[in-house]
């Protein structure tokens, strides 16, 4: 299939972020998530400099390589609407411009924590917070278009093979919250980029078949 090597290129993508996120806030202490991000302060505020800058570096060098895997969805499609996966394509990957961006600011709050100014930690967590909810919407629309699609015959993709989608994966991040520290950091820290490592390993295995 043409789009393996892309998805290849996903992959290799959704690990990149995921090293990211575990260079910046992976610890084996306490990791208690109130929905804000004031934990993820706290814990990078202890970090050495440079791991949380090389943490930040890799959103968006891990962005590129995301853009590239889903450019494979372009080559899924099939049936009467074939368009609809380069509409995935193109909001996943607006989704995931947006997400480099804001994991490239997370050394600014580390920064801004260890000045021990929650004002200043205010701002920081403000911007992060807004890029990230301009991310949610074409991420999560993109999500249930794949799933539909997938679902409708509208790609080349057998059914079943919406189970390996974020559609239904992301549920288990839930789960991730039971776990005991340090798996609790590892899986539910980082499962918004294993979803898709999910995705592009399942994707890219199938294209061997």
């Amino acid at each position: 299939m043409p789009a393996a090597p892309f998805f290849a290129i996903g992959l290799v993508g959704s690990l990149v972020m995921f090293a990211g996120d575990m260079l910046l806030y992976f610890t084996p202490g306490a990791y208690d998530m109130d929905g804000t991000l004031y934990p993820y302060a706290q814990i990078m505020r202890n970090l050495p400099k440079g791991r949380v800058r090389l943490g930040g570096l890799l959103g968006p060098v891990a962005a590129f390589l995301y853009i590239v895997g889903f450019a494979g969805l372009s080559m899924l499609g099939a049936g009467e609407f074939p368009w609809l996966m380069w509409v995935i394509a193109a909001l996943l990957s607006l989704a995931l411009i947006c997400g480099g961006s804001y994991h490239a600011q997370y050394p600014y709050l580390a920064i801004a924590a260890r000045t021990g100014d929650d004002t200043l930690v205010d701002q920081v967590a403000d911007n992060i917070m807004a890029l990230q909810r301009i991310a949610t919407l074409p991420m999560y629309a993109a999500f249930v278009l794949l799933g539909i699609a997938i679902i409708a015959g509208q790609t080349i993709l057998p059914q079943w093979m919406v189970v390996c989608t974020p559609i239904v994966t992301s549920f288990l991040g839930f789960a991730w919250l039971r776990v005991p520290q340090p798996a609790r950091c590892v899986l539910f820290g980082g499962w918004s980029n294993l979803v898709f490592t999910i995705m592009f390993a399942a994707m890219l295995a199938f294209s061997f078949v």
